[in-house]
């Protein structure tokens, strides 16, 4: 994607629901969403495979009514859209996985219940499991609203998935939007390169001024298409964006996981699996180049 197309409109988006208030508040953050005219947004619910047959036909038939509930509303709010909605069975990050790739989902959008830890995302380690394992950019919902967003922060480590991050932060916002952008350096053995207080500038120095340097070339392609505020901070990646977020009201965070090929590295303790537990508002998570998918 060139700088000139970061700010496409979402043409396919993916919303796993379990009918719960955190996913309602997800179709609600989804129609509020840059959408194409004509975009498709495909409501998926995911029954357990192992449903005891004599209440199975039973359990389908409400879960068919609760999507054509669901879809209905969602169709009266935006005309303009495509709105459609799939019953399956299966293992819920399996499928939200495999229906996403299905559709050519841009965006899957999961709710989760609360300001809670990650184990309370939708359908418990759901949500953690999809941003894992799949290759399609997650939305993890955690307040209600329809607004646009409005105070978006971009988190980056200047790394392999920085690029595609700052355009997928660039399309959930308009060109009026203020866009923070924060990168978190890291000097190696500081404390003992820098004994003391008055030494730990000079140490820094060096290190803050490549960041900047290398904060603005990635940003530089992009000067045009929003309002820029650049942040470089020393110090732990997790606590900086957590506080900037905190300290700026922020309405979403932007961040990126790592990979180095095509196959990413599991979240397990890293940056943005922090971020995701503990963060106030939605939290946008860019992925790294597509692989081949194979169920766990």
């Amino acid at each position: 994607m060139s700088a000139r197309t970061a700010r496409r409109p979402f043409a396919a988006l993916l919303v796993p629901t379990n009918f719960t208030e955190g996913c309602r508040s997800a179709i609600a953050r989804a129609l509020a969403l840059p959408l194409a005219q004509g975009a498709r947004v495909e409501l998926l619910h995911v029954l357990p495979a192992s449903i005891p047959a004599k209440v199975r036909a039973a359990v389908e038939a409400r879960a068919r009514e609760s999507l054509a509930d669901a879809v209905a509303q969602m169709s009266s709010a935006g005309s303009e859209l495509a709105v459609t909605s799939a019953l399956v069975r299966g293992e819920a990050h399996v499928e939200i996985i495999r229906h996403a790739r299905s559709i050519d989902a841009e965006l899957v959008v999961i709710g989760r219940h609360g300001r809670r830890p990650v184990r309370d995302l939708f359908i418990g380690a759901t949500a953690t499991r999809v941003v894992r394992l799949g290759d399609t950019p997650v939305l993890v919902v955690n307040a209600g609203g329809a607004k646009p967003y409005r105070r978006p922060l971009v988190a980056t480590d200047l790394g392999d998935t920085s690029r595609h991050t700052l355009e997928l932060g660039l399309r959930i916002v308009d060109s009026r939007t203020t866009v923070r952008v924060v990168h978190a350096f890291h000097v190696p053995f500081e404390s003992f390169m820098a004994p003391t207080r008055g030494a730990l500038g000079v140490v820094r120095k060096p290190y803050r001024e490549k960041a900047v340097a290398q904060l603005d070339a990635l940003v530089a392609p992009y000067e045009d298409q929003a309002r820029w505020r650049k942040i470089v901070r020393a110090g732990d990646a997790r606590s900086i964006v957590l506080n900037e977020a905190n300290f700026n009201h922020a309405d979403v965070i932007a961040i990126g996981t790592h990979g180095r090929s095509g196959l990413a590295r599991a979240l397990v303790g890293s940056v943005a699996e922090d971020v995701i537990a503990n963060a106030r508002c939605d939290v946008l998570v860019a992925r790294p180049v597509r692989f081949s998918f194979a169920p766990p």
